[in-house]
């Protein structure tokens, strides 16, 4: 379920959010300002290309600055659990291709953000997707799965030991 609303000041849009039921968050409402245009989708996940970034809230209602919430604002409205690669793993150097910072836009390494998709079994075993990061061009607002041009790193890399 998607609702889109709008607030008015004297008649001028000045805020357009959309609340949607996210498979991992519940009902949720966010601003569609905040939208990160994919320009590719998630391996995976063909029919989203757009999503938002969500704080991850802590039990105590306190928001963990390193782990977030990618929530897909298309459906089936999933959401992947991501976090800054270098919380994992502190010597970890990406490098994607000149034709990936090329469709991101990127012209600067300031514009790059760099976050990797955390999986979180039932058993307890977290491992953190080192190999294809999500580059995020934040100038523009735009981001991709990519794969790392150098294979020392795993999709699949063990955290916690």
């Amino acid at each position: 379920m998607t609702t889109i609303s709008t607030a008015s000041d004297a008649g001028n849009a000045v805020d357009t959010t959309i609340t949607l039921t996210s498979r991992a968050l519940g009902k949720i409402t966010v601003d569609v300002r905040d939208r990160i245009a994919f320009c590719e989708p998630v391996l995976g996940f063909d029919d989203c290309d757009e999503y938002v970034l969500i704080p991850h809230t802590l039990p105590d209602g306190t928001q963990n600055d390193t782990v977030m919430w990618l929530q897909a604002i298309t459906a089936p409205y999933h959401a992947f659990i991501v976090t800054d690669p270098w919380t994992a793993r502190a010597d970890y150097a990406p490098e994607i291709s000149d034709a990936d910072a090329e469709q991101l836009g990127l012209t600067r390494f300031e514009d790059a953000k760099v976050m990797a998709i955390l999986t979180v079994p039932a058993d307890g075993d977290m491992t953190i997707n080192l190999r294809a990061p999500i580059v995020f061009n934040v100038a523009n607002r735009t981001a991709k799965q990519a794969v790392l041009l150098s294979d020392q790193y795993h999709s699949r890399h063990a955290l916690g030991g």
